[in-house]
């Protein structure tokens, strides 16, 4: 996490940070370069597409946690970003029009080129754990409303039986030593939204295998908790080559006792 304390020498140490940051960026990932080739689907474009892309970049590595407070006084935002944007600082409304059209597909592959050339240098040559690339895979919720909802919305009912809708993604990333690295997730889908366990599980599976095809062979070990001692799943990292440690319940202790004798 970058420094933004509102001190004299956290403003220094951001800025320090910041231009490092967009060094690394600009001159190893090519970043800035690849927002550039973004396709811009807007009619009017009174502010570019990097102008607005950018900035929601940096202030996500920052972990600033209110894009609303960040972009509704972008005047202020301005001095900050000098080094890397030229021209006006959009409001938050710009911002989300923009974001709402971009395709997603073409931020994933930015993505994963970032994957490639983290491999091509060897970023994890002495791995992240005991010599080995040790890499969590879990499900997180993302959002969930009971008025919003659109068609890639899984449901349920909620506590006062009113439908909820939500979305729900599986995410593996690097455990252990720095830099940690998300190498990937994969949305549940609709008809994978049951409230059974399956749901995770298939998802799971499903990025496992898209991680294997697109980066090859990307962790030594995955790590995961008790709902992934699935036979389909365990089968799933084998044939792609990965080991597992899971992390097993309290009421499946006979499983050591097994495992033991």
């Amino acid at each position: 996490m970058l420094p933004h304390k509102h001190t004299k020498e956290g403003v220094l140490n951001e800025k320090l940070a910041l231009k490092k940051l967009l060094t690394y960026m600009k001159s190893v990932y090519k970043i800035p370069q690849k927002i550039k080739g973004l396709s811009d689907e807007r009619k009017r474009k009174p502010i570019p597409l990097f102008n607005i892309v950018m900035p929601v970049l940096i202030f996500l590595m920052l972990q600033y946690e209110s894009f609303h407070t960040i972009f509704s006084a972008p005047e202020s935002m301005e001095k900050r970003l000098k080094n890397c944007i030229r021209g006006k600082i959009p409001k938050v409304d710009a911002v989300r029009d923009l974001l709402s059209r971009i395709d997603p597909k073409e931020i994933e592959e930015i993505h994963a080129q970032t994957i490639d050339v983290l491999k091509r240098n060897r970023v994890f040559r002495e791995g992240t754990i005991g010599g080995y690339v040790a890499a969590g895979i879990d499900g997180v919720e993302l959002f969930s409303s009971t008025k919003k909802s659109c068609p890639d919305c899984l449901s349920r009912k909620n506590g006062t039986r009113k439908t909820e809708y939500f979305h729900r993604s599986v995410v593996c990333m690097t455990v252990g030593k720095s830099p940690h690295v998300i190498f990937g997730q994969e949305m549940l889908k609709p008809r994978d939204g049951s409230e059974k366990d399956e749901g995770e599980l298939t998802g799971a599976k499903r990025l496992i295998r898209h991680l294997k095809k697109r980066h090859g062979h990307f962790a030594d070990v995955i790590m995961a908790d008790a709902l992934y001692l699935n036979a389909p799943f365990i089968n799933t990292l084998k044939e792609c080559g990965l080991e597992t440690v899971i992390r097993l319940k309290d009421e499946r202790r006979l499983l050591f006792q097994d495992a033991e004798s």
